[in-house]
């Protein structure tokens, strides 16, 4: 069971054998058939309901304090929300808030009957331009630059010359740079390129992407082990604050770590401060470089935890690359017995929107079906407008996960050829060369088209970067734009020797909320409202009352909506619940969450079949110009 996780735990394991390729496809039936744990997967399987009871919940929510999310009021409804770990940012430890925080922490758990624990994050060495002598310095690809340590204080960067401020890091970091190495400037968006070594402190440097330099931004050398301290003056600072805390801190976490001298150093200032092991942080290092894929043994046995730390590491990797090391990362960490956290931009949109987006919910999903432990809120906690939404977000996110986890097991031990071994993962992987070769893709890329990319210019720039489908929205088919646009795309395919197909997506019927009265009307949690069927051309959106057009769908809509159901508007940002039905056309709604309401929102009813033809009248009139095209095109959306 430990090695196939199939069966069921305590029953005897079937060993990993090999057999001829003649009996092997028989064979793997025959243990398929007869594997009591094996369940073939059903579509119907989504419609479970949703899991509630997060109290079954075993991956932990860690949630970074900031001035969004630590007032008293906040750290209450936080922990309540579903917060396990609080991650305390030493980058911003300045002012006594943390010397605040955590005995609320503390006081807040203990009165929630909860059990919270408290990460300390080391800000580690920080790479960064120095200041500007004046506007933002344009980079453009190609040119040639000065790249040095401030040689003084009025050494800023100008035309010409790219300074950094002399720090041991800094000068470690000039130090380890040779020709052909690629610095990157603001998180990648530009690079520059080491073609000359004038000495230990200056380079002279080639643009190789460019943009507008600004002031203090980050610089990430990712071919270069840089031999500095991994902790620096600040973080041993922050260290001795973080490990004379009672009672102590659970984890402290050790940035930008490449090996495990880097995590030796925090476990010297615990000897060095005589801190009893019972009473030392759980050390964390924090994968943010190449380089720690190489030498991951030896951070491992340093460690109890393990942060893959995407941010930092999609530079410095290339953020193609970030899902194969984070699955590496997880597998290796599990293996060797540590609590893992999977960390930043996992739910990104939430720093300025209420709910997350269908790719956060799969990127959580996927973390827990990689095996992570926790994962992480950094923005959308600290300084996002929705700080609780968040944590709920990513605490139902993966309890959903965890419901379904056991389902997507193989149910079948693996049966291999005799004579095919399986390559041994190994985490110095992640360190593969970028697939570069596009002519070996076979997962098609699908480009809406629009008026960012149907122009005559852009049509040939989105087929030679790879889009192998242009997708025609019918919901925006209008003013001859498909007959001029659908030409173009076989002509200039053809120009360009690339086999380019098409896909007309049929609008289908639409919800949509009707016109306002006024201004946009606040929703707020627990008003009643009628929801009804416009009366007449004047019946609009108002105070106490939201409509919806008379067309077929939407009476039908209506029609179909039963005391209980649920209708969310525009994709859930607001959502009311049918309390009272008064006639086939009018509904009494209860706001169960509120917001503010504009003119033509799109309306969801999840729970109901609603008994009215998949195509409308201008679906037929858009499928009719579809058929008609010829050559024809290759898919049509219902």
């Amino acid at each position: 069971f430990t090695y196939t996780k199939c069966g069921r735990d305590g029953d005897p394991s079937v060993s990993y054998i090999k057999f001829p390729d003649y009996v092997r496809f028989s064979l793997a039936l025959l243990l398929h058939k007869y594997n009591t744990n094996a369940k073939v997967l059903d579509c119907k399987m989504a419609l479970k309901p949703e899991e509630v009871d997060h109290s079954k919940r075993k991956t932990k929510v860690v949630a970074s304090l900031g001035p969004a999310s630590w007032s008293d009021d906040m750290l209450k409804k936080m922990i309540a929300a579903g917060t396990d770990i609080f991650r305390l940012n030493c980058s911003h430890r300045r002012g006594g808030d943390f010397e605040r925080v955590y005995p609320l922490i503390r006081k807040y758990s203990a009165q929630a009957g909860r059990r919270v624990e408290v990460l300390g994050d080391l800000q580690g060495p920080k790479f960064r331009v120095a200041e500007l002598a004046g506007d933002p310095v344009p980079l453009k690809e190609g040119d040639i630059f000065e790249f040095g340590i401030c040689k003084d204080d009025n050494d800023h960067i100008r035309p010409g010359r790219i300074t950094m401020k002399s720090t041991i890091e800094q000068m470690a970091l000039m130090k380890a740079c040779q020709v052909g190495v690629t610095l990157l400037i603001e998180d990648g968006l530009m690079e520059v390129k080491v073609t000359e070594k004038v000495s230990e402190t200056e380079l002279k440097v080639q643009v190789t992407r460019g943009g507008k330099l600004k002031a203090r931004k980050g610089v990430n050398v990712p071919d270069c082990e840089i031999d500095c301290a991994a902790l620096t003056e600040k973080d041993i600072e922050d260290a001795e604050y973080l490990l004379s805390l009672e009672p102590p801190c659970e984890y402290i976490c050790v940035s930008f770590a490449q090996k495990a001298q880097d995590l030796q150093e925090l476990i010297d200032v615990m000897d060095r401060l005589n801190i009893p092991k019972e009473k030392r942080p759980k050390i964390c290092p924090k994968i943010e470089k190449p380089q720690a894929f190489t030498n991951i043994d030896g951070i491992i046995e340093k460690s109890q935890a393990l942060m893959v730390a995407r941010g930092d590491l999609g530079v410095e990797l290339g953020v193609y690359r970030v899902p194969f090391a984070q699955k590496l990362l997880i597998a290796r960490s599990k293996q060797a017995g540590l609590f893992v956290i999977t960390a930043t931009q996992m739910v990104e949109s939430m720093i300025e929107n209420p709910v997350p987006t269908r790719a956060e919910v799969a990127d959580l999903f996927n973390a827990v079906i990689d095996g992570t432990d926790a994962v992480m809120l950094s923005g959308e906690a600290a300084s996002g407008k929705y700080p609780v939404e968040a944590v709920k977000a990513e605490a139902s996110a993966v309890r959903e996960a965890e419901s379904v986890k056991h389902r997507l097991r193989r149910a079948c031990p693996p049966v291999e050829s005799g004579n095919f071994v399986p390559k041994r993962l190994h985490v110095s992987m992640g360190n593969k060369k970028q697939e570069t070769n596009d002519s070996l893709r076979r997962t098609k890329v699908v480009a809406s088209l629009g008026p960012a990319s149907w122009s005559e210019e852009m049509i040939p720039k989105m087929i030679l970067a790879g889009t192998d489908i242009f997708r025609l929205n019918c919901s925006h088919r209008r003013g001859g734009d498909f007959e001029r646009v659908y030409p173009l795309i076989r002509k200039m395919a053809e120009e360009l020797g690339r086999k380019v197909e098409v896909l007309g997506d049929l609008q289908g019927p639409k919800f949509r909320v009707a016109e306002l009265a006024g201004d946009p009307v606040p929703l707020v949690e627990g008003d009643v409202f009628e929801f009804g069927i416009c009366k007449d051309d004047n019946d609009h959106i108002r105070p106490g009352r939201i409509t919806m057009k008379s067309t077929i769908e939407q009476r039908a809509l209506v029609k179909a909506a039963k005391p209980g159901i649920d209708l969310l508007i525009e994709d859930g940002l607001m959502s009311v619940n049918v309390i009272q039905k008064l006639s086939d056309t009018e509904l009494k709604v209860k706001v169960v969450r509120g917001g503010k309401l504009k003119a033509r929102k799109g309306v969801n009813v999840p729970d109901v079949e609603i008994d009215c033809a998949a195509l409308t009248q201008k679906d037929i009139e858009d499928a009719e110009y579809l058929l008609q095209l010829d050559p024809p095109c290759e898919y049509i959306c219902v």
